[in-house]
């Protein structure tokens, strides 16, 4: 399995989560996903950790965020079969 970072960037309305269709893409670390983060907003980000939504999250201006989720992806799965007699 490889871990992902999932960036989301885009309206968060009185601070709830940015919704998963404002998705920027996947990255492979999460300093590659706040460096991309910051290169979209144009200027560094204040990055805390939401313990109780498990992502960090950056506040770019008004009910505009930034949020990285992490997350697997299972890289090949083995799948047999056979006659039963």
């Amino acid at each position: 399995m490889t871990t992902m970072y999932f960036l989301d960037l885009g309206f968060s309305p009185d601070g709830d989560a940015v919704h998963p269709v404002d998705r920027l893409g996947t990255l492979p670390s999460l300093d590659a996903a706040k460096a991309a983060a910051e290169q979209e907003a144009g200027k560094p980000l204040q990055w805390r950790w939401m313990e109780g939504r498990q992502v960090w999250r950056a506040e770019l201006s008004y009910q505009q965020a930034a949020e990285i989720s992490v997350g697997t992806r299972v890289e090949r799965v083995n799948v047999a079969a056979g006659l039963m007699g």
